[in-house]
């Protein structure tokens, strides 16, 4: 009878000799965008949303990872002079609802607004766009079970939020709001503290690593006032008793097209994060919402972010808004490491006992039949051997060849030579 278990437990000794990485790091990046407005005169807040689509998804972030929820489709209303199409500049040179059409647009008409550069003849674009939720599905309580992940079970995987406590989250919500609350299409409200529940929620079931919570709305601040859950930075556009203004209209569309907060927002993005390698960091953004530009007093909560206010401003624009991780690996054991390592090096050697007896019963076996006289037909004995390992000498031979990477090195070529043996 062969040792079966074998190859497993090897397999876990040679996985001692990788590194692990580093509890600090986060591996992977979400996006939730939400406009809460329905009604042709809220255009704006659906291209403010679709405006911070398009960037997420131009830093890397896949729709995998968007969630999307538009309660209005703007681009089919029959108010709409530009069917299908849907604009955050008076110059029309993007399309951001279906960001593939290139669209010709008159000479005359092209110009650049606050040092924006259009592009002659229009604009292609990678892809459309995914919306997760749309119409009567953008409610209250349909943004919090997906905060939480209370849904139930015939719900599809592609409209939850599969994050973990691994996952920094990018949360941005605009539309008509007032002193701690934010209206869902003049329907229903949320208010600051089902917010910070929401997220204690998310912070208590490990659904996230950090979060950045953005939001463009009248008395924008009061949002974020009751939040208590660690992890979070927090920006508004507005504080209380402010209004937070549009930045333009189009005339030939009829209404405002973009807000003043989210505006500036783009245009930082777009000019100061040219790739996925960019450096820039939060204050840097922060920074840039200043009064003549916002027309109100945008805010910042930082106490609740590891580190406070120097820890929220020096992290780097992309750990929210792109897909692009570091990773730190550790080349120390850790503690809990080495009492694993412990373990396994237990089960060797009982494996080592197991495998000595094996060997014993075989030969034995062997030699019963050559004592029997069965001489007809050579036979080649297959023998499994697990080299016999003197710990305490390799431990004593690893401190002086430099510590416990070396002790992991030597296990991991016990173990190879083992499985070649088998």
């Amino acid at each position: 009878m062969r040792l079966l278990a074998l190859p497993t437990a090897l397999l876990a000794a040679i996985a001692l000799t990788l590194p692990p990485l580093s509890d600090a790091a986060h591996t992977s990046n979400w996006a939730v965008l939400v406009s809460t407005s329905r009604f042709w005169f809220n255009y704006r807040h659906m291209a403010n949303t679709l405006s911070l689509y398009r960037t997420v998804k131009r830093l890397g972030i896949p729709d995998s990872q968007i969630i999307l929820m538009l309660p209005d489709d703007m681009a089919c209303n029959p108010r709409n002079t530009f069917a299908g199409s849907v604009f955050n500049d008076k110059g029309r040179a993007l399309d951001l609802y279906d960001q593939k059409k290139t669209l010709d647009i008159p000479r005359d008409e092209e110009r650049s607004v606050e040092g924006e550069e259009s592009e002659s003849d229009g604009q292609s674009m990678p892809a459309g766009i995914e919306v997760d939720y749309r119409g009567n599905e953008v409610t209250v309580e349909s943004f919090i079970r997906l905060l939480t992940d209370r849904w139930p079970v015939s719900h599809p995987t592609s409209k939850r939020l599969m994050t973990d406590d691994r996952s920094n989250i990018l949360i941005y919500m605009t539309g008509h709001g007032g002193d701690s609350f934010l209206k869902f299409q003049d329907a229903e409200e949320i208010s600051s503290h089902d917010l910070a529940d929401a997220f204690e929620q998310m912070y208590e079931k490990k659904r996230y690593h950090e979060l950045l919570f953005m939001i463009d709305t009248c008395q924008a601040n009061t949002m974020y006032t009751e939040f208590y859950s660690p992890g979070i930075v927090a920006t508004g556009s507005s504080a209380k008793d402010q209004s937070s203004y549009s930045h333009h209209a189009d005339q030939d569309v009829g209404v405002a097209v973009i807000d003043r907060w989210t505006y500036y927002n783009l245009d930082f993005l777009e000019t100061r994060l040219n790739s996925t390698a960019s450096d820039i960091r939060l204050g840097e953004l922060f920074d840039f919402y200043t009064f003549d530009r916002v027309h109100s007093d945008a805010g910042v909560r930082y106490d609740l972010f590891p580190g406070g206010e120097d820890g929220a401003r020096n992290r780097r624009v992309l750990d929210f808004f792109g897909n692009v991780q570091g990773v730190d690996v550790e080349t120390q054991v850790p503690s809990e490491g080495r009492a694993g390592m412990e373990d396994w090096r237990e089960d060797l050697k009982a494996l080592r006992r197991i495998a000595k007896r094996q060997v014993g019963e075989d030969m034995n076996q062997t030699q019963m039949l050559m004592e029997g006289g069965e001489r007809t037909e050579q036979r080649s004995v297959e023998l499994t051997v697990l080299p016999v390992v003197d710990f305490n000498g390799a431990r004593d031979m690893a401190a002086l060849a430099g510590g416990e990477g070396w002790l992991k090195k030597g296990l991991g070529a016990v173990s190879l030579l083992a499985l070649g043996g088998a």
